[in-house]
């Protein structure tokens, strides 16, 4: 397979976003004054829905954890028992991190019990975990494990010590809360320009996750199922023809998810454009290494094509 023509496909999504941060570094607060629709039902449904493929991410390599352990080539009970654990908690993760929103204070966020939200996930992430099951019982990579590992390692890096630790450092005002919130003093930040005293905007009511803008974490999910498509050769060499179209398939839920996080206020341009960026850069390192080293692959020849 030739692997030049993904990455050039990868290059041009992330100049995009790129440029798109750029934009929004010097305008965020007059796009955002543009768009601004709170509570519009168009976002509360993207934002209570955006999540779930980038977390169905867990759950496909859940159900493909599973399917190795069942697998007789592995009788060793510890290998059975990491994988059957593993896969419980990419599974109930998934369920979690995207159960959360529908009801939470990002999605319909009302008095109805927050329970439900996960009520209504557990069938979807099920149905993935039984499709990564099933696709990973059709792999022809007998290294595939180490694929997942890869992806599990960019996945953790971008959304956890990516996401979360910029938004626990520049704890940038929302702009809902700003134009909402009615307390004195709450104004709007550039992302480089840290909110400082938020913690006696929350002493006086402000819910905390209104400093949580920079970098959203929903684009960030939306870009990590992204460029989780062009992992799929690597998966099945069969997948190779489905590769691009899914990846901008990926890209256009993407920018839906991402217009639909400022139509609400909930980010700006260059909120959005990070939380996508981060998955980008973790994902492809995730593929260069791949690409160099020959252990991840089934045959010889396979790994020549991919280095073409």
């Amino acid at each position: 397979m030739n692997m030049k023509k993904i990455t050039t496909h990868i290059y041009i999504v992330a100049i995009f976003f790129a440029v798109a941060f750029v934009i929004g570094s010097f305008f965020d607060y007059q796009i955002n004054s543009a768009l601004f629709h709170n509570n519009d039902t168009f976002g509360l449904v993207m934002s209570s829905i955006g999540t779930i493929p980038g977390y169905g991410i867990l759950s496909f390599m859940g159900g493909g954890l599973l399917f190795f352990g069942l697998k007789k080539e592995f009788p060793h009970v510890v290998w059975k028992i990491t994988s059957f654990v593993l896969a419980a908690v990419l599974f109930g993760s998934a369920i979690f991190f995207s159960g959360r929103e529908f009801f939470g204070i990002n999605g319909f966020y009302n008095a109805i019990n927050p329970i439900f939200g996960y009520l209504i996930i557990l069938p979807v992430e099920a149905g993935i975990a039984i499709l990564g099951y099933v696709i990973a019982k059709k792999s022809d990579n007998d290294k595939l494990w180490i694929v997942y590992f890869v992806i599990a390692v960019a996945f953790l890096i971008a959304l956890v010590a990516g996401v979360t630790l910029f938004k626990s450092i520049f704890h940038r005002p929302r702009f809902r809360a700003i134009m909402t919130s009615g307390i004195s003093g709450l104004d709007y930040h550039a992302w480089y320009s840290p909110c400082t005293n938020y913690k006696d905007f929350i002493a006086a009511g402000v819910n905390k996750d209104n400093f949580k803008s920079f970098p959203s974490g929903h684009a960030g999910t939306a870009s990590a199922f992204m460029m989780f498509m062009i992992f799929l050769p690597y998966i099945n060499s069969g997948y190779k023809k489905y590769q691009i179209p899914l990846f901008y398939g990926g890209f256009i839920w993407l920018v839906l998810i991402a217009f639909s996080r400022m139509y609400v206020g909930a980010h700006f341009l260059s909120d959005v454009s990070m939380g996508a960026l981060l998955p980008i850069a973790c994902f492809y390192i995730g593929k260069v290494v791949i690409d160099k080293t020959d252990y991840f692959t089934k045959k010889k020849e396979r790994v020549e094509e991919t280095k073409e």
